[in-house]
């Protein structure tokens, strides 16, 4: 499931001009999956334009640092671009939207006798725009399954098999999105989990200064820190709550497709979003780290990001059954299939306490994920030469 490295180590891996079309807008208070591996690619030598669609609202909202961001010494650029108004409804809406960013990406890929060009999708969105963007090779990287959110394009399993078909190369997010995607896929996809920054995470495993927001909170503080969304179990929270009063429940990030907080427990606290360098210090201030997800079509084919990097902060982690997490972290992670459970997961684990920072044999490093991906790009193109 996982590559072997041997192409990796076989191949050498070009400069590239990388072009990523994302679902994800580039920020530094959700930096994911995407973000992380784009700046890998930048500082592994790479040129990297990174592309991401966002509300009208939001990209008003945003100053001009935000909309357009530079890094690593100019090898990296990720561009923010705003969907026009009704462009979910209204056909000319969305025509001109994806004109705009078709355009945009169009600019680095133009030069053919420059570096391969390499363009790199992460959103079944973008299917309809790979014939018209050109390119060396076609990477589909599944981050996620698309089809089960519950506000979702329609027709979004129908991009998706277009883009499986075209890829030359599929990368999967975790072991159960990769069975999934085995199954439709034209090319045999390589498995990549959810990687690790495992310094900055274990900075929080140190002594060190715990945000004020957090610190004047009453002892303990179960938290959990990620997209805040449709994935959350609100009644398991809700539970958590009220069976132990006398618990801080803290959340940060960002609401995502909803407007509020569906609790109202006196001891549940959701800080907002928090940007990603300053998660550390949130981390050292937690003393169970929970993934309190619902186990539906969603979650069952996600390998959540923030396991390996609960692990690293050497932070006790008690998470629902999510089948990605019992598979990779069978050892690391307490698992409670009810809230009933999971109250006593979260007490045992307070009793435990925390330790070392922890980075399991089967976690990667973004740098070592990004890595074997190259080599296998890499390898794609000898081949290809050689042909």
């Amino acid at each position: 499931m996982n590559p072997s490295g041997n192409a990796a180590e076989s191949a050498s891996v070009p400069p590239m001009r990388i072009v990523q079309l994302s679902h994800l807008v580039w920020e530094r208070k959700l930096f994911q999956r995407p973000q992380q591996l784009g700046t890998w690619f930048a500082r592994l030598g790479n040129r990297v334009h990174y592309f991401a669609l966002c509300g009208l609202r939001r990209y008003l909202n945003m100053d001009l640092t935000e909309r357009a961001i530079a890094g690593e010494d100019g090898r990296l650029e990720a561009l923010n671009l705003p969907f026009m108004p009704f462009a979910g409804s209204f056909g000319p809406s969305r025509a001109l939207t994806m004109a705009l960013l078709r355009a945009k990406a169009r600019a680095p890929l133009r030069n053919e006798r420059a570096a391969p060009r390499l363009l790199w999708v992460q959103n079944p969105a973008y299917a309809a725009e790979i014939g018209r963007l050109p390119h060396d090779l076609l990477v589909y990287d599944v981050m996620d399954p698309f089809a089960a959110f519950r506000k979702t394009d329609p027709t979004v399993t129908e991009k998706e098999a277009r883009l499986l078909l075209k890829a030359d190369l599929v990368f999967t997010g975790g072991r159960s999105l990769h069975r999934q995607v085995l199954e439709r896929s034209r090319t045999e996809p390589h498995c990549f989990p959810s990687g690790i920054d495992f310094p900055h995470f274990a900075k929080a495993a140190a002594e060190g200064p715990v945000p004020e927001a957090l610190a004047k909170l009453p002892k303990p503080v179960l938290g959990y820190f990620g997209a805040v969304d449709e994935r959350i179990d609100w009644p398991l929270i809700e539970h958590l709550c009220r069976e132990r009063r006398h618990w801080s429940i803290v959340f940060l990030g960002p609401l995502v497709l909803m407007d509020e907080i569906p609790i109202s427990e006196p001891n549940f606290h959701w800080l907002g979003p928090k940007p990603y360098e300053a998660l550390p210090d949130y981390l050292r201030g937690f003393d169970v780290c929970l993934i309190p997800w619902l186990v539906n079509d969603l979650t069952r084919y996600m390998s959540p990001t923030k396991t390996p990097e609960y692990l690293a902060a050497g932070r006790p982690v008690v998470s629902t059954p999510i089948p990605d997490v019992e598979a990779d972290y069978p050892e690391e992670v307490s698992i409670a299939a009810t809230p009933k459970d999971f109250v006593k997961s979260c007490t045992k684990a307070l009793m435990d306490g925390n330790g070392p920072p922890r980075k399991p044999p089967q976690s990667r490093t973004w740098e070592e994920t990004a890595r074997e991906m190259l080599g296998l790009i890499a390898a794609k193109l000898e081949s290809r030469s050689a042909a």
